[in-house]
C-alpha cells in the first residue's frame, strides 16, 4: 500500500506513497494530516521525516482530509433526523416509566424527582444520563459503522469473511449486507486495503476503503424499494476503488468523496481506476453498489469553498 508506514508518538503515523509523497497522520489530540515536501526522501530516513512532520517543520504543511472539506456542504436532513431522535429519547423515558403524565406540559413529570414538573433542561439532563440525546446515537452510530468497516477490512487483508452471529443484533445486518455483496461479486480480489492518499497539488489528504479488481462481470444491486425490490445493473470487469457507508442513504457527498480519493490516489501513485463504487450496506441485511456520479471538479468546488471559510476567519 506504501513504501513506508512508521509509528511515532503514539497518534502519529508516517507513510510514503508510491509516487514519493510523504503523509504524517495523527488521530490525537487531534485529527490532522500533514504533507511532506515532495520526493524529499532523500538522504533522510522514515524516522527523520517522521520527526520533521511531528515537530511541525515549516516544510510540511496540514492539510484537510476529504471528510473535513465536504463538512463545509449543507446537510438538510441533519436537523430532522436530530429532531426524531429528540422524539426517540423523550419515547424511551415514557416507555421506561421515567416520565409520568398525560403528555401535555403542565401534567408531565419526572419520575424520580416526584413533585418536579419535567422541564426541557429536565428532560435533557434525563436523556443524557440514559445516553438518549443526538450525540449518544450519533456515536452509537460511529461504533456500528466502524464495527462494519472493520470487519470489511480484515476480509480484504486476510480473505476471511465474517460471522455475523459474533456481532451485536444493531450491527449483524450491516455485516449481512457486506456479505451479500461478497456473494453477488464471486471474482472480487482485494488489491489494497484503508489506502491513505495526498494530493500535493490540490492540499487535500484521505484514506479509502479499499482498492478491488473484478475478473468476470457479475449484477450487482444498484437500488432497492420496499414495493419493486431490488434493481440489478452489470458489473464490468476492472479495477475499482470502493467505500463503505452504513448511513441512511447514498447521497452526492458520497460521490464527491470518492472522486477526491480518485485524483489523490493517482497523484500517489496508484493505477486509475475503472470507476469509483459506494458499497452502502443497510441494517436489513441488504446492500446497493453505487458507482460514483461525481467528478473531481464536483469535488475541487467544495474544496475551494472550505479554503474560501479558512481565510475568512483568519481575517475576522
Amino acid at each position: 500500500m506504501s513504501d513506508a508506514v512508521v509509528s511515532g508518538q503514539s497518534n502519529g503515523t508516517l507513510e510514503i506513497t508510491p509516487s514519493g509523497i510523504p503523509v504524517y497522520y495523527q488521530s490525537k489530540p487531534k485529527r490532522l494530516y500533514r504533507i511532506g515536501p515532495e520526493y524529499s526522501t532523500a538522504g533522510l530516513s522514515n524516522e527523520e521525516l517522521l520527526a520533521a512532520a511531528q515537530a511541525e517543520d515549516t516544510t510540511w504543511r496540514e492539510v484537510p482530509s476529504v471528510t473535513t472539506v465536504l463538512g463545509v456542504l449543507d446537510k438538510p436532513a441533519l436537523p430532522w433526523w436530530g429532531m426524531k431522535c429528540g422524539v426517540d429519547g423523550v419515547l424511551a423515558l415514557y416507555g421506561s416509566g421515567q416520565l409520568v403524565g398525560n403528555g401535555s406540559p403542565e401534567t408531565t413529570w419526572l419520575a424520580h424527582h416526584y413533585g418536579d414538573r419535567a422541564t426541557q433542561e429536565s428532560v435533557v439532563a434525563l436523556m443524557t444520563e440514559k445516553k438518549l440525546t443526538v450525540n449518544h446515537v450519533r456515536d452509537k452510530a460511529g461504533d456500528r459503522g466502524q464495527s462494519v468497516h472493520d470487519a470489511f477490512e480484515a476480509w480484504a487483508r486476510t480473505g476471511l469473511k465474517p460471522d455475523p452471529y459474533i456481532y451485536p443484533d444493531e450491527e449483524r445486518g450491516y455485516v449481512e449486507g457486506l456479505l451479500a455483496f461478497l456473494a453477488d461479486v464471486p471474482s472480487i480480489e482485494p488489491i489494497a486495503a484503508e489506502v491513505l492518499v495526498a494530493s500535493a497539488e490540490y492540499g487535500f489528504a484521505g484514506r479509502y476503503d479499499i482498492r478491488f479488481r473484478t475478473w468476470q462481470p457479475h449484477d450487482v444491486v444498484v437500488h432497492r424499494t420496499p414495493k419493486r425490490g431490488p434493481t440489478y445493473r452489470r458489473l464490468a470487469p476492472g479495477l475499482y476503488l470502493g467505500d463503505l457507508k452504513t448511513s441512511k442513504g447514498i447521497y452526492a457527498s458520497h460521490a464527491r468523496q470518492l472522486e477526491a480519493y480518485e485524483q489523490a490516489s493517482v497523484e500517489s501513485g496508484y493505477e486509475p481506476t475503472e470507476a469509483r463504487g459506494i458499497l452502502h450496506v443497510a441494517a436489513d441485511g441488504t446492500y446497493e453498489f453505487v458507482r460514483s456520479w461525481a467528478t473531481f471538479e464536483d469535488f475541487r468546488v467544495v474544496l475551494a469553498v472550505w479554503q474560501s471559510d479558512q481565510a475568512m476567519k483568519e481575517r475576522k
